[in-house]
This record gives structure tokens, C-alpha cells and sequence, in this order.
């Protein structure tokens, strides 16, 4: 311990009874009876069972008796008291007891003293006042100054007790349903607490009513855009509906359907038509690259050579005709033609899923083959010539459908087969192209057809 601060049973006895009295209250002060085994006369106990007949003026008093003479209970209440006031020794642990003095007589002068209990206020001044007065002068001159000192914090707190008391008397008279003096600071905590968790609800309360405002703000601003948009669909409508009516009504719908269906359609033959035009150019690339008979001049369609004893007469009568391909439904028109020129007629679709079989076969019956290249699949095309050669059967490939272009091709095999007898007739050589012309006028017609019904 320090020797220039002052012990507490240095202390005047009016001011260790002050500061334990501010220090302690009645549980703290049973506390420290037990804690030191204090009995009524401050000697050494075994019980503390009878401090419960102490009031705590008593309790109080005896302490302070006790702490007047050194011994270890007066160093033991040393301690706590300054373990108690520990927290406070950075603010006034070193201060000047006359600047201590003169807050509790004014409350003026540091604020850090404002938040430093008047009891660690009086203590600290009690100790440093030696200190202090042993800084400035002699021996009788500290004496004198911590005399002073003790004399001013007497008279402050003197004051101080009077202003309680008044307070309290006031108070005691003010309170409703007999409440206690004591309670009112503990009420008063709890308020204060209570008020600042209700100024945090209330902060967080009045930042989500800011958010809820602003989403309103933004809900009304998306109504007001989309009431203008329901506006602007309602005058679109309306137009459509005007328009609608002068068009004819709901029958116009029906046209646009018509117009649609037409469109598909077209689009349909479009594509058949490209599918017609590659397949008439492959065909063009193979028969081109054939080469032509050395007896025969050079001709339009391609034919396979006839056979030195093929007897034919003029009208073609009991000659075996095929025909692969074309329109099937013309299939009865085909054969009234070669019937026409005394022929026996043989018709295949060109449809080749039965293989290359189906194909041959008919061409072992028969003694001639027409073959258009505009209605006909590729591979039938390609089925007919190779089965020709392989058995030396003439093969016509036309290049249209139609009725008049077999029976044009059966009356040039009828004279080259007369003119010709052992020779090959002269074949006009493939590569036909495809009449699309009627079908590109077709076409037109619908779409115009379309458009005036839009």
C-alpha cells in the first residue's frame, strides 16, 4: 500500500461512516458481516445467525467502529472497498481532492466526474488528501490541508444529505398507494429500459413504414401503367372491331383461314416442285452420260437397243407395252392409248418397295417400257434402265405424264421400229425438263385469289 494515501481507519470517523453507508446498502452490508464474521461487538464469530437482529444502522455503525483501529477486518473492508470502486480509478483515482471537492460542491469542473458514484468521489479524495498536503508542505501543514479537505467534504455532503432528504420527504408524500421511496430508482431503471426498447421498435417500425410507403408509391405507379395500357388495348380493339366490320364481319375470318389453308398449300407444291426438279436433273446427269447407239442419230429420249429379231408391224398389234410411273389414276387413259395402236397393256405405279424384283419381272413379260420422268420416283427410273439393258429391251423415258406424250411416243416407236428393222431407233436423249409453268400460274391465281379475299 502506498505510504502517502491515507488508511481507512485514517480516515475521520464522519467520513469512513459516509462512505460505507453510501457504499453498502442493507443486503451489502449483511453480506460483509458474513463475509468478516462480525458479531455485535466487531469481535470474531462462528455464526452470523445473529446479524439478522441487527437493523442496518447498526450493522452500519459497527463497521465503522471497526474500521477505525487497524486490524485485518479494517484491511479486509480496505479491500472491498476498493475493489468496488476499481472501475472508477482511471476517472478520479489520481485526482486532486480540492478539484474532488470542489464538483461535489458545485458540480462543477470535470465532466469525468459526472459519471463517478459520490461515494468512489469521496473515498478518492479521503486518500489522495495525505498525498496531496505531503506534496505541498510540512507535517502540520498537511494536517491542516487534509483537516480542510475533510471539513469542505463534510459540509458538501451535509448539503447533499439535506437536498435527499428533502427529496425524498417530497416524494414520499407525492407516490401513490403507499409505494416506497426505495422502489422508485428500480421502477425508473425499468421505464428507462423499457422506453429504449420501445425507441428501437419504434425506429425499426418507422423504417419498415418507409419501406410499405414506398412499395405503395411503386403498386401505384405499375396500376397507373398498366390502367393506361388497358386503355391503349381497349382503342386498339375498338379500331380491330371497326375494321373487322367493314371487311364483312366474321366471314372474314373465314377467308383468312381459307388464305392460310391456301398459303399451306402452295408452300406444299413449292417444295414437291424442287423435290421434281432435283430428281429430273439426276436424271439428266445419268442419261446424259450414257453414250448413244452407233446406229441410231441423235434423239431426244434415250432407248435401249432392240433386239435383232423383235418382230413389229406397223400398228404395233399384240406388242407387250409397260408403263412405269406417271398419274396413277390415268392408268385406264394409258391403256385405251396403247390399245389404241393394238398394244397389250402393262402399268406399274414406280413405287419400288418390293425391291428391284417387282420391276424385273415385269420387264421379262413385256416388249417395250415407257417410263416418264416427271411423276416417277429416281430409283424406278434407275430399276427400268438397268433391267432393259440387262435383257435388251427397248426403254422410252418421257418426259411428261401426260396422254399425249405416249401416244407420241408410241406412234415414233411404231415408225422407227419400221424404218429400223435391226437397227436402234433414234432416242431423244433425257433430260427433260419440268413444266412448272402451269403450276407457277396455278400458284399465282391462289395467292391473287388470297389477297383480294384479305
Amino acid at each position: 500500500m502506498n505510504a502517502k494515501r491515507k488508511r481507512i481507519w485514517e480516515f475521520p470517523s464522519f467520513m469512513s461512516s459516509k462512505i460505507l453507508g453510501l457504499s453498502f446498502d442493507e443486503a451489502g452490508l449483511k453480506r460483509v458481516f458474513k463475509e468478516l464474521k462480525l458479531s455485535n461487538g466487531g469481535g470474531s464469530r462462528s455464526s452470523s445467525s445473529s446479524t439478522q437482529f441487527l437493523t442496518a444502522l447498526e450493522m452500519q455503525q459497527n463497521l465503522a467502529q471497526v474500521c477505525r483501529t487497524p486490524s485485518q477486518h479494517a484491511k479486509r473492508v480496505e479491500k472491498l472497498l476498493e475493489k468496488k470502486f476499481a472501475p472508477y480509478k482511471k476517472e478520479v483515482g489520481w485526482a486532486d481532492p480540492e478539484e474532488i471537492c470542489e464538483f461535489i460542491e458545485t458540480e462543477n469542473g470535470a465532466n469525468g466526474f459526472r459519471a463517478v458514484p459520490l461515494s468512489a468521489l469521496l473515498w478518492f479524495a479521503a486518500r489522495n488528501a495525505a498525498r496531496n498536503a505531503a506534496r505541498n508542505g510540512n507535517g502540520k501543514e498537511q494536517s491542516n490541508k487534509s483537516n480542510e479537505i475533510a471539513t469542505r467534504l463534510s459540509s458538501a455532503v451535509s448539503l447533499k444529505e439535506q437536498q435527499a432528504l428533502r427529496f425524498y420527504d417530497e416524494l414520499s408524500r407525492r407516490l401513490p398507494g403507499g409505494k416506497k421511496v426505495e422502489n422508485v430508482v428500480e421502477e425508473l431503471r425499468t421505464a428507462l429500459e423499457t422506453n429504449e426498447k420501445l425507441q428501437r421498435n419504434f425506429k425499426r417500425l418507422e423504417q419498415k413504414r418507409e419501406e410499405l410507403i414506398s412499395e405503395r408509391e411503386a403498386v401505384r405507379a405499375e396500376k397507373s401503367r398498366l390502367v393506361q395500357e388497358l386503355a391503349e388495348q381497349r382503342r386498339e380493339s375498338e379500331e380491330l372491331r371497326r375494321k373487322v366490320a367493314k371487311l364483312g364481319g366474321e366471314a372474314v375470318f373465314e377467308q383468312v383461314e381459307r388464305v392460310g389453308a391456301m398459303r399451306t398449300e402452295i408452300q406444299a407444291l413449292r417444295e414437291e416442285m424442287k423435290r421434281l426438279n432435283k430428281e429430273n436433273a439426276e436424271l439428266v446427269k445419268i442419261f446424259a452420260s450414257e453414250p448413244a447407239p452407233t446406229a441410231a442419230p441423235a434423239a431426244a429420249v434415250n432407248e435401249c437397243k432392240v433386239a435383232p429379231n423383235f418382230n413389229l408391224n406397223l400398228n404395233l398389234k399384240d406388242t407387250r407395252v409397260a408403263y412405269v410411273g406417271g398419274v396413277e389414276s390415268l392408268e385406264s387413259c394409258y391403256e385405251e392409248v396403247a390399245q389404241s395402236f393394238g398394244c397389250a397393256f402393262c402399268y406399274h405405279c414406280g413405287h419400288c418397295e418390293r425391291g428391284r424384283r417387282g420391276i424385273e419381272n415385269l420387264v421379262e413379260k413385256i416388249d417395250v417400257v415407257f417410263c416418264p420422268i416427271d411423276i416417277n420416283s429416281h430409283n424406278a427410273c434407275r430399276l427400268v434402265k438397268e433391267a432393259c439393258k440387262l435383257r435388251n429391251k427397248p426403254c422410252f423415258f418421257l418426259r411428261s405424264s401426260g396422254l399425249s406424250a405416249l401416244k407420241k411416243a408410241l406412234a415414233n416407236f411404231a415408225t422407227q421400229a419400221q424404218e429400223q428393222w435391226r437397227g436402234a431407233g433414234a432416242g431423244a436423249e433425257a433430260g427433260a425438263e419440268v413444266e412448272a409453268e402451269a403450276e407457277v400460274e396455278a400458284e399465282a391465281e391462289v395467292e391473287a385469289e388470297a389477297e383480294g379475299a384479305v
